[in-house]
């Protein structure tokens, strides 16, 4: 477990669009930095649907795919990073992120 960073609490922010509460201690997910994060910290609950999906290119030139989920209790759950060739994300700080409210 770790704090959470003020670039992925900037994403949220937006990403939510200030309707979800925004926890402060997150678990890293194994995905190959890539990114991923849990705010299930006790890794008992699931997902249960998307919120809002996102991409951005990374530095390299490589689609990065976005995902954000609540649990059954309407909580943040992940957020999900899938780099599309698999490879650990560079950079997402200042992302021009295109997404369905766009």
């Amino acid at each position: 477990m770790r704090p959470l960073k003020s670039v992925e609490f900037k994403l949220l922010e937006r990403l939510t669009n200030g309707q979800f509460e925004i926890p402060q201690i997150v678990r890293e997910l194994n995905d190959g930095r890539m990114g991923s994060i849990s705010f299930d910290l006790e890794k008992s609950q699931s997902r249960n649907k998307q919120i809002i999906s996102a991409e951005y290119t990374d530095t390299d030139g490589v689609l990065v795919d976005i995902e954000l989920t609540c649990d059954n209790n309407g909580k943040l759950f992940e957020l999900d990073f899938w780099k599309i060739d698999f490879s650990p994300l560079i950079l997402f700080k200042n992302l021009k992120l295109t997404t369905p409210n766009d």
